[in-house]
């Protein structure tokens, strides 16, 4: 509870000499004490009035705080998915320019476009033939019977039946 200060009470009140104390006075100490009560219900009042927009206040400035740190993630998130576009772009070429399938570049590493043309490098190294070797190609005729058929139906079907006819 707040109470009265008789030096305040002393200001407001007209000076009734140096040594006298206004609350020593019953009627000026009730005259005092209604006046501050008077101005606590005004006070009071003005609280009551003030606290829903402080309330509100209070309300906007979370949900501001709330708004940025929801435009903080969108940037964030924006920046890494640029980034990890810029990336794959990055891979892409650099396979390109070597050569390399969809397969080969997803294994290359690096997150420089250097560091990227050096491991396609390695990996066209590991892959490649090495000097005074040949690839062995492979025999076309292995699994088949030596004899050669045809691709037209037509002559497929009169060597089954020239072979039907001759066992």
């Amino acid at each position: 509870m707040i109470r009265p200060d008789p030096t305040s009470a002393q200001n407001n009140t007209e000076p009734q000499g140096e040594d006298a104390c206004p609350w020593d006075d019953p009627a000026a100490a009730r005259a005092e004490i209604e006046r501050l009560a008077a101005e606590l219900a005004s006070h009071a009042a003005r609280v009551a009035e003030l606290e829903p927009a402080a309330a509100e206040l209070h309300q906007l400035q979370e949900a501001g705080k709330t708004e940025a740190q929801r435009l903080t993630e969108r940037a964030e998130t924006a920046e890494r998915q640029a980034e990890q576009t810029r990336a794959e772009l990055v891979r892409a070429q650099v396979a390109h320019s070597h050569g390399l399938t969809e397969r080969q570049a997803a294994r290359l590493v690096g997150t420089t476009r250097e560091e990227l043309e050096a491991d396609a490098d390695e990996l066209l190294a590991d892959i490649a033939p090495a000097a005074g070797h040949r690839l062995m190609q492979p025999d076309p005729t292995q699994g088949s019977s030596g004899r050669h058929t045809a691709a037209d139906p037509a002559a497929m079907f009169a060597g089954l039946l020239q072979n039907s006819l001759h066992r």
